[in-house]
């Protein structure tokens, strides 16, 4: 496991302390796939990761999901990763499914404010969004401890209405394949 992985053999006495982070995290995949799974779930797998050991992790797991039939969920906080290596995305505020459409439709029409945000947070190294004005969030968070009902973003959203604080607003098919929880599309 340790030669799929993309470690070599003289590694296999190493204390976790003798590796760098690149290194340990290939073990945490080596180990997950041990037993051969069909279907592993990545909660932030690359988050630690400077950026060119996370593409190198990124392509390890897109080329053990070929090699092995892997299903991944992926767990991230970083729209772009889940770009690199997702088939669909599923966007969540405080628990709550806000949009999921495949990934071409998400970041090509993105509906729900929230994962416009997301996506207008990206950074993009170009010389004229040097100078472009970042929209920020506002409002308060919703307590994730005891939130009240309705949607989540309903406080930091620019299209809020009433009603949207006093009811969940269900996923609705806006596209095929595109859902959003949004009550502008109901």
């Amino acid at each position: 496991m340790m030669e799929i992985v993309g470690l070599a053999p003289r590694l296999a006495d190493a204390y976790p302390h003798e590796l760098d982070g690149g290194r340990r995290q290939r073990i945490g995949v080596a180990r997950a796939l041990i037993m051969r799974p069909k279907f592993v779930v990545c909660d932030e797998p690359v988050s630690a990761l400077d950026v060119s050991n996370q593409a190198q992790i990124l392509n390890l797991l897109m080329d053990l999901q070929e090699k092995m039939d892997l299903t991944y969920v992926f767990i991230t906080h970083d729209l772009s990763v889940g770009h690199h290596i997702s088939d669909e995305i599923m966007v969540m505020y405080l628990g709550q499914c806000v949009e999921k459409a495949s990934y071409r439709e998400l970041f090509a029409n993105p509906s729900h404010p929230y994962t416009q945000a997301l996506l207008a947070a990206i950074p993009v190294p170009s010389p004229e969004s040097r100078n472009k004005q970042r929209e920020l969030i506002q409002g308060e968070v919703t307590s994730p401890l005891d939130p009240k009902p309705g949607c989540r973003f309903a406080s930091r959203c620019p299209w809020a209405k009433e009603e949207c604080r006093k009811r969940d607003i269900p996923l609705k098919e806006i596209s095929p394949g595109h859902y959003a929880a949004c009550i502008k599309y109901e």
